[in-house]
């Protein structure tokens, strides 16, 4: 069984002065979480992915695992970065987190342009179809200063055959 992944995204912004983003050379914030097509994007900001099947997990280990990335990126450099990516499977009454990942600031390939959580999954008991999405939210030193960011929802809830 394999699953075509689609990176889209809702997008959260950093809370950045607005010195800051005018002394860089990007474009400001939009003023929604998602940006719309052909909008510019937000100079610093997370983007979830949608929950899927790990096809390299599958090929390589034999089992299915739901998986969700997400990415932190900024037109300046990000130190200490903070993200939590949560993994939720959609209930009757309210959504079960299934998993939390939290990557480790201290760590050098944790900061950069670009910084990427691609450890979160949650192993398939079965094939019973569950809908899944996930959460991201972080925080970074960027130009001296910390930034958080808010909780951002995968923008799709993707049904899949696994189940927990």
């Amino acid at each position: 069984m394999k699953s075509k992944y689609y990176f889209r995204s809702l997008t959260s912004l950093f809370l950045i002065p607005f010195f800051l983003i005018s002394s860089m050379s990007a474009p400001s914030f939009s003023a929604s979480p998602a940006a719309a097509p052909g909008s510019v994007k937000a100079v610093c900001r997370i983007e979830v992915g949608d929950a899927h099947i790990s096809s390299s997990i599958l090929k390589h280990k034999g089992v299915y695992v739901v998986k969700v990335n997400a990415i932190s990126i900024c037109n300046a450099q990000q130190n200490q970065v903070t993200l939590t990516l949560e993994i939720y499977k959609v209930g009757k009454f309210s959504d079960h987190l299934m998993h939390r990942a939290v990557t480790n600031p201290a760590l050098p390939s944790l900061r950069g342009l670009k910084v990427r959580i691609q450890d979160a999954k949650v192993e398939c008991i079965n094939s019973k179809p569950s809908s899944y999405h996930g959460i991201v939210y972080g925080k970074a030193i960027i130009q001296g200063t910390w930034h958080y960011a808010g909780k951002t929802r995968s923008v799709h809830i993707v049904q899949l055959l696994c189940g927990n």
